[in-house]
């Protein structure tokens, strides 16, 4: 009889106990290619995605009752809605949809209760994961071109870019000689925006047609919150060496005079170098001089040529901190010569 009444004590407590093992008891989030990973208590999984789902599971042999709540750096709800009391008869997963809230560690926070009902709790576990979201742009290896020589077309500079999982937006900011505050941020009277482009992979920055060091700087949105601001890169721009204007009048020889406005004035103090060849394909050039750019990006030289027919000019600019070394050649006929 003894024996018969300790097998029933025995049972009884059965029924009101959760297995010890809690095997079951789970979660995953979305990892950065966009598959669920499993969570491992104790150890915090690392991640840069901003557009997390977890998932909680928790099998019947575990406890009758549970709950499950999402939880931001804070220790705040990082999902809207209730944290319902599931009943592990009908319902063993819990999906929830996760705020992005800054970097940091977020918590899948598993309780379970003795009863269906959810009021005696008696086991909580804590899955975490460490959001670490951030972007980057790639400074290019060199100065880049504002345009095309000859074109009056601004080239759209296209810069490397590294994205983060999950980000809905990115905010791009550039500036020409622009100061980086103490957050990262860009302050400018002339800060302009950039733009990613999802099909390329590109950062692309348009209006940049004056030369110049240009500061940029790039962050990831999710909902209302953004990562930091990546590290600032500078872009350099030079404008190419091309004229805008070149008169080469037939004079009465053996004096000739050369004249031309470059497009970009901002060569003033240097010197171009101006020298001949005979022929069409002359390459045994001789040196005719060097003239100084003036403040409004013209130069003048006078030289001398004694015999009739087809010149080879060439311009040569040694480059400066806002126009790029460049050579411009051009054909030239000698029709008469009066001494």
């Amino acid at each position: 009889m003894k024996s018969l009444k300790l097998v029933l004590a025995l049972a009884v407590m059965a029924l009101g106990a959760p297995a010890s093992a809690q095997a079951a008891v789970g979660g995953t989030v979305t990892g950065d290619d966009g598959n669920p990973v499993a969570l491992t208590a104790g150890a915090p999984l690392t991640l840069r995605n901003m557009d997390v789902t977890a998932t909680s599971h928790v099998d019947a042999a575990d406890a009758p009752g549970w709950k499950a709540v999402a939880l931001d750096p804070t220790g705040t709800p990082a999902e809207s809605g209730t944290s319902f009391c599931w009943d592990t008869r009908f319902t063993n997963d819990d999906r929830h949809l996760v705020s992005y809230r800054g970097n940091g560690v977020y918590t899948l926070q598993i309780s379970l209760f003795r009863d269906r009902d959810c009021k005696t709790p008696y086991s909580t576990i804590n899955l975490q994961w460490t959001v670490g979201a951030s972007v980057a742009v790639g400074a290019p290896a060199g100065p880049l071109a504002t345009r095309q020589a000859g074109s009056f077309n601004t080239i759209t500079q296209q810069l490397d870019f590294t994205p983060n999982p999950g980000a809905v937006t990115y905010e791009i900011k550039f500036a020409k000689g622009g100061v980086v505050q103490p957050d990262g941020s860009l302050s400018s009277p002339a800060l302009k925006d950039g733009f990613f482009n999802r099909a390329t992979g590109k950062v692309e920055i348009i209006g940049t047609s004056e030369p110049g060091d240009y500061v940029v700087v790039a962050r990831g949105r999710s909902g209302d919150y953004y990562t930091a601001w990546s590290p600032p890169i500078t872009m350099k721009l030079m404008a190419p060496f091309d004229f805008s204007t070149r008169t080469f009048p037939d004079q009465r020889g053996p004096r000739y005079s050369v004249r031309a406005t470059l497009r970009e004035a901002s060569a003033a103090g240097s010197r171009v170098t101006v020298a001949v060849a005979k022929g069409k394909k002359g390459k045994k050039f001789r040196t005719l001089g060097k003239a100084k750019v003036s403040s409004k990006g013209i130069f003048k030289l006078n030289f001398t040529i004694r015999k009739r027919g087809t010149y080879r000019l060439r311009y040569s600019f040694r480059g400066n901190a806002t126009v790029a070394r460049g050579t411009i050649y051009e054909v030239v006929t000698i029709r008469r010569v009066l001494g």
